[in-house]
């Protein structure tokens, strides 16, 4: 019987014997295969039998599944062999199958696409080098006028005491 082996992100495992021809997989409690982890969309894909092996269909989530290493397609079917590595949300997973296949055919190894810039040079500032923006300091004319104007206040009452302490009681 196929098995699918997870591994959530608290290092906790859990081994789940898949049964049915059709499984729906993903955090929701009304899914067949209810896999709780945040990182794990509601409704997350599906596995289906196939030939004794199961076909994983990513049916559009947030964080996508990835199948040994490489991102899959939504609403695409993949073949599940004996020995997959399986990435859902966050999810580590390994599927094992009942038909266990000798070997397996090396991935083709594509080739990347480097082009080189047609040109470089030094930016004139590094403005744009900061992941934050830089605040604009704006001007405000009514805060202004009220700190002059606490200022003068200030000082008015400041010479107004030395006058009151300057006087001097009558004879």
């Amino acid at each position: 019987m196929p098995k699918l082996i997870l591994t959530l992100q608290d290092g906790t495992q859990q081994t789940h014997e898949l049964t049915d021809e059709h499984i729906t997989f993903g955090r929701a409690p009304d899914n067949m295969l209810e896999i709780e982890d945040a990182s794990v969309s509601s409704h997350h894909g599906t596995f289906t039998l196939k030939d004794g092996d199961y076909v994983l269909r990513d049916t559009g989530s947030t964080n996508g599944s990835r199948l040994n290493g490489k991102d899959l397609a939504v609403d695409t079917d993949h073949l599940l062999q004996d020995g997959d590595s399986l990435r859902l949300g966050k999810v580590e997973a390994t599927y094992e199958s009942e038909n266990k296949s000798g070997s397996r055919p090396m991935p083709t190894e594509e080739a990347p696409d480097l082009t080189p810039a047609s040109s470089s040079a030094a930016p004139q500032n590094f403005q744009n080098a900061s992941p934050f923006q830089t605040k604009k300091k704006k001007k405000d004319p009514t805060g202004k006028a009220i700190m002059v104007l606490s200022i003068v206040v200030i000082l008015a009452f400041i010479g107004v005491l030395t006058k009151v302490l300057a006087l001097q009681a009558p004879l």
